[in-house]
């Protein structure tokens, strides 16, 4: 008598950091895995159960409608394709878009938008729930394939993009599908002067690290627990397996919270100046100056510009660039693997001895022990 199941796990570009925990989970409950790649799946394929991502492909959905006329248990692990007898474990969209905009409202931001250069009915969900948790101003819906069409080219995209950002209020906070999109759209500020994060604060909807965590832009993410998400997809398939659950039952696991990295590390600072000034510290926070050389810049007396931070900020323009120095140098800090010393010189201190005093007197604790408790 048979006491294994046959299971078939579609790989795609998604499921590679959870490999580890559907592994454990088979070799518990005694599956024989058969792994394919998501876009070519196996031909008149028989076995127990499938676990995938699918999508709205035509050799997937060909794929899909025999595994479900043959009533084999499949759990969705994407969300996008909903029908009868389709299982899913998918993130709660509800809970993302209140995590996401409560983030950004904590911070002062009035103005704000959803950014996605694909389209499917989870995104409408998604930008549903931002919204309906939004107080104020109703943000608006970048979706690139509902106003250009999905044939449109790349510099199209890049060029529609770009309007949208110059167009928009600021201070702005932008709500991405995902981290393919929240990268793409800090590259586009990037590459056009839109200071991120203090015009532009940008925070994806999932974390995947290979996008969110680059040199060039730190970019927030919503930790939605993934390997506990495929683990209760793998559990799901298994009582459906054995006749325990119903072959459409639909799971939605709660994200654990937001990484706050550079890109939504800011208080919105709605007057342009003030804006201007705090992209001038940042942008030039390696080199040595002080509150005097940023007024000199844009123009206007320091006495002014220091009644406008304690206004707005609630402290001194000096305050501000001691602030913003700690902040890149705690990014460097978990990004390089560099002396103390290196990293006060890259964040315009004149010494390490006078980095680790500020150091301490913002976070409450020497470099070194902050280092040893994030790293």
């Amino acid at each position: 008598m048979k006491t294994h199941h046959d299971v078939l796990l579609l790989a795609g570009p998604y499921l590679d950091n959870c490999y580890s925990v559907i592994a454990e989970y088979a070799d518990r409950m005694d599956w024989h895995i058969e792994i394919a790649e998501r876009y070519n799946p196996p031909r008149r394929w028989t076995g127990d159960g499938v676990l995938s991502m699918f999508l709205d492909e035509p050799a997937m959905n060909a794929f899909l409608e025999s595994l479900v006329r043959r009533q084999i248990p499949v759990v969705d692990v994407f969300g996008i394709k909903r029908r009868k007898g389709l299982g899913a474990v998918i993130s709660d969209s509800d809970e993302l878009g209140r995590l996401a905009a409560n983030h950004f409202m904590e911070r002062g931001f009035v103005h704000a938008a959803f950014f996605a250069f694909e389209w499917t009915r989870q995104h409408d969900e998604r930008y549903d729930a931002f919204a309906s948790a939004w107080r104020g101003e109703r943000p608006q819906y970048w979706i690139w394939p509902k106003e250009a069409g999905r044939n449109a080219g790349r510099k199209a995209l890049a060029d529609w993009t770009r309007k949208k950002l110059f167009s928009a209020p600021k201070p702005l906070a932008i709500y991405t599908y995902n981290s393919y999109n929240a990268a793409y759209i800090a590259r586009i500020c990037l590459d056009n002067n839109i200071s991120v994060p203090h015009s532009v604060a940008i925070l994806s909807a999932n974390d995947n690290r290979i996008h969110t965590c680059k040199k060039s832009m730190s970019i927030s993410g919503i930790d939605r627990d993934e390997k506990f998400r495929y683990l209760k997809a793998a559990e799901l398939l298994q009582r459906m397996m054995d006749g325990k659950a119903d072959l459409g039952t639909v799971v939605k696991t709660k994200p654990k919270g937001v990484i706050t990295r550079h890109s939504t590390d800011v208080v919105a600072i709605p007057d342009e100046t003030l804006r201007t000034a705090a992209t001038n510290i940042s942008r030039n926070i390696s080199t040595r100056f002080g509150p005097s050389q940023i007024a000199a810049e844009i123009g206007i007396p320091l006495r002014r510009l220091n009644a406008m931070s304690k206004r707005e900020l609630g402290h001194s323009v000096l305050e501000e660039i001691s602030y913003l120095r700690i902040e890149e140098a705690k990014r460097l800090i978990l990004t390089r693997e560099e002396k103390l010393s290196a990293i006060a010189a890259s964040t315009g201190f004149c010494n390490a001895s006078y980095f680790g005093k500020v150091f301490r007197r913002i976070t409450g604790q020497t470099p070194r022990e902050w280092r040893k408790a994030h790293c």
